[in-house]
């Protein structure tokens, strides 16, 4: 009876630990024309892992996890021989963080007014659309 009863224990703490797992928070696609090559932004921010991912035509081109306090990430890349590039200002996801990094990002974020989530993003130089999450 007690080898019975293990399998079932198990089972449910999975279904527990995944109904815990916090969605993740996906930007709007943006699709832009450089030249002739048709380029579709998207991205999403895994609240859990703490990493955002950036993609091109459906493909995870940059990465990346912001630093301790601090609301901004910039990520770079080449994609297609393209120099693209991502400068991205997190308030609300990284303010919501629980403890002392929450409660410094809030803090951040109200003193410079900022707010939202966003990567401006750039191809060759050129900012071309941003990404709202």
């Amino acid at each position: 009876m007690k080898f019975a009863i293990l399998p079932l224990l198990g089972l449910s703490t999975l279904v527990l630990m995944s109904a815990c797992a916090t969605p993740p928070r996906v930007a709007q696609s943006k699709a832009v024309e450089i030249g002739a090559k048709k380029l579709e932004f998207g991205g999403s921010y895994a609240t859990n892992a703490q990493e955002l991912t950036l993609t091109i035509n459906g493909d995870p081109v940059m990465r990346g996890r912001f630093p301790p306090y601090t609301t901004r990430l910039n990520l770079k890349a080449n994609y297609e021989q393209l120099a693209v590039s991502a400068q991205c200002s997190f308030g609300t996801v990284l303010s919501s963080t629980p403890g002392l990094t929450g409660k410094i990002v809030g803090a951040v974020q109200a003193a410079t007014g900022r707010g939202g989530d966003k990567c401006d993003l750039s191809v060759e130089g050129k900012q071309v659309e941003t990404l709202y999450f």
